[in-house]
């Protein structure tokens, strides 16, 4: 029955037609050629200058112009996101686009969430780090986090700023435990939705114990998307009093000044084709990642637009972890 419902899906979804025709002629329909990651690879690198949060008024009611993103080292950047990464800071001129490596990221739990430290250390690789690092910088400073795999096709401002919170779902089936991925999310500072993922991941990594990393303890359920749409789901079914019972126990580790910016606020979800018209489900869509992975090729900018006309955001899901 999955099998069928996705087979379904990927005959009918919006860019079915469209993908096909992209494989079929190696070309999107306005002919625009590829760029190569190899020649990208020549061309020196941009130097990552990161501006000083601590100069930013953080305001919970307002959405702030922040892009966060974050990788291993701020100066060995494969070619093809830098590409990417690039195409934030050319759609949205007036927005801060913030890199941060490992130092960076654990840096910054030690100083504002000295409590959750030991959890942070725990984790047995980076990659659950770099999921965990996202929900926190969200609460702290709000903005846009992406993955570096991704393209900005649009400028993402009033979009992101279209709610409290703003997550987007993937794919045709909203029961699937990936169907809202951590690649892509948006927030205002203070946010308790946050924190309610800051909790289920101190279950789990309790839950796990040795086990951290194995089987049903994998990145995706500890710190990854199948937590997030979890948390989104309880959120989802909690009023704000179920939520504050929920979190009681984070509550009195926070400062002063982040207990003062709380909010409960409700969840907007954007449908797919906004931030996710790749679905790593949809067998098209699978074909075409495999093939500019295997090619060494991105998307021109035009062929991007051509190929997801609704999107805001492209997400490749090179699975780079």
């Amino acid at each position: 029955m999955i099998r069928a419902r996705r087979v379904i899906h990927t005959m009918f979804e919006e860019s079915a037609f469209r993908t096909a025709r992209f494989l079929i002629s190696g070309r999107a329909p306005d002919r625009a050629e590829s760029q190569d990651i190899k020649e990208l690879a020549r061309q020196s690198p941009a130097e990552v200058v990161n501006p000083d949060l601590a100069e930013l008024a953080m305001d919970p009611e307002k959405f702030p112009p922040i892009i966060f993103q974050t990788w291993k080292s701020r100066t060995e950047i494969p070619a093809n996101y830098r590409y990417w990464r690039q195409s934030f800071v050319v759609n949205n001129p007036d927005m801060m686009v913030i890199l941060w490596d490992d130092h960076d990221n654990r840096a910054m739990i030690e100083r504002m969430f000295a409590w959750f430290l030991p959890v942070y250390d725990a984790y047995p690789r980076e990659i659950f780090r770099a999921d965990a690092i996202r929900l926190f910088f969200l609460f702290q400073y709000g903005g846009l986090y992406a993955d570096l795999d991704s393209e900005c096709l649009r400028p993402v401002a009033k979009l992101a700023g279209s709610g409290d919170v703003v997550l987007c779902r993937m794919g045709g089936n909203p029961a699937f435990d990936h169907a809202v991925p951590n690649a892509v999310m948006a927030s205002k500072p203070g946010q308790m939705f946050w924190l309610l993922g800051m909790k289920r991941m101190i279950e789990m990594s309790q839950k796990a114990g040795s086990q951290a990393g194995q089987g049903e303890f994998g990145p995706e359920q500890m710190t990854g998307p199948v937590l997030l749409k979890r948390t989104y789901d309880e959120y989802s079914s909690l009023s704000e009093a179920g939520v504050r019972a929920r979190i009681a126990d984070i509550l009195p580790l926070l400062s002063d000044a982040q207990r003062g910016m709380l909010r409960h606020r409700p969840v907007t979800m954007l449908p797919a084709n906004r931030w996710y018209p790749l679905d790593w489900t949809n067998s098209l869509h699978k074909i075409l990642c495999n093939r500019l992975r295997q090619q060494q090729m991105i998307l021109a900018r035009n062929q991007s637009k051509v190929l997801f006309p609704h999107a805001d955001i492209v997400t490749y899901w090179s699975h780079s972890w």
